[in-house]
């Protein structure tokens, strides 16, 4: 479960970093758009940054490898009786859920700010 978690980082990371590069420096577009039009150029930032993790997928899936020990102990720490959760399971959604929204807000907030 560690490794696993740890390439939800990795990729957590790489998408906000990469999408935010796109975004603002490989493919900008002019604010005040609309959100019609924010949006569409949302989609296609994206899949200029789906095409980009496939390049990157092996280095991330490595570093995974390798962070994965440290992911165990800390999930360890983090549902063990005097860490914050009572089980690992809760542990992970909540890192997975923080992943996953910070994602989601991040994007839907420079889609706004440029509609």
């Amino acid at each position: 479960m560690a490794g696993v978690l740890s390439y939800g980082l990795f990729n957590t990371v790489y998408y906000i970093f990469a999408f935010l590069f796109v975004f603002l420096y490989v493919s900008p577009s002019p604010r005040g758009l609309g959100f019609a039009a924010a949006a569409k150029n949302f989609l296609k930032v994206f899949a200029m940054v789906w095409a980009g993790s496939q390049v990157t997928k092996l280095v991330r899936a490595g570093g995974a490898l390798m962070m994965a020990p440290f992911m165990e102990k800390a999930l360890n720490m983090l549902s063990s009786s005097t860490g914050v959760f009572k089980t690992r399971g809760q542990a992970v959604a909540a890192i997975v859920a923080f992943c996953f929204s910070l994602a989601g807000v991040l994007f839907l907030a420079v889609t706004a700010l440029w509609a």
